[in-house]
């Protein structure tokens, strides 16, 4: 098994080098491919003193998060990808502990718990922000409760599925996993191997209301397409996150 670990970054600049840095510390990570998705903040000076140790690619034009991470696995040599957004950081042990577990029993994907970190301290994750292994569907409907950044996945299968959706901007990660959860068993974790520091004011500028219509909607496109593919069950769960979903954003 190789792997490749994605970077996609815009104008990230002081806090990539800590990024890049956990990956180089893994016991296990064959190549790092950083995406620049077109950044102004002349963050290529700090990634020349990696180079060739990593990859480094750069966009035309600023197309966003999705379309950055999709770019990163095309250009992979590895089978198996993991993600790692510009700001948040690995633990040693990430890859590593990652790579046996899915080994051991055979997921094709697993992700992993996390520590969130704001304003210069640790902080609480939200009471309802349960993570979840196996049959995953019905139990991700509500919110995304798998953070890119813990993600490890076969390539083969993330390219089956065609990736990030390029058009969304936000909830993409959520959108992904609906897809990749119809007929998957998702490899959960409960250890906490990443640090998620984007948990801040510029990434929650959008309101509630907002992410939730965008939810909305992408249910609704789900729905359309992949409907008949899903168990009874999670048809009925579906449809009852969709009518929540609605709810919420009529009162907007």
């Amino acid at each position: 098994m190789s792997l490749s670990v994605i970077i996609p970054i815009y104008n990230r600049r002081y806090q990539l080098r800590d990024a890049i840095d956990s990956v180089l510390s893994q016991r296990f990570a064959d190549e790092i491919i950083i995406v620049d998705d077109f950044s102004d903040d002349l963050s290529y000076k700090d990634i020349k003193q990696y180079l060739p140790s990593v990859r480094y690619f750069r966009t035309d034009i600023n197309s966003g998060v999705s379309t950055a991470r999709n770019i990163g696995v095309s250009l992979s040599k590895s089978d198996h990808i993991a993600f790692l957004d510009s700001d948040d950081i690995y633990l040693p042990s990430k890859c590593s502990k990652q790579y046996q577990f899915m080994l051991e029993n055979e997921f094709k994907i697993s992700h992993t718990n996390e520590f969130w970190y704001r304003e210069n301290k640790f902080i609480n994750q939200n009471k309802d922000m349960g993570r979840y292994g196996g049959e995953i569907f019905s139990k991700i409907l509500d919110k995304c409760r798998v953070s890119p950044s813990t993600i490890m996945i076969e390539k083969k299968l993330f390219e089956l599925v065609n990736g990030f959706d390029e058009a969304l901007r936000v909830c993409e990660d959520y959108e992904l996993l609906l897809r990749l959860s119809i007929d998957n068993i998702v490899g959960y974790i409960n250890e906490r191997l990443t640090i998620k520091r984007s948990i801040t004011d510029d990434q929650l500028s959008k309101s509630i209301k907002y992410i939730e219509s965008v939810r909305f909607d992408i249910l609704e496109n789900f729905k359309s397409k992949h409907f008949d593919k899903l168990k009874p069950e999670d048809k009925i769960a579906l449809n009852l996150e969709i009518e929540r979903k609605s709810n919420i954003v009529k009162k907007t």
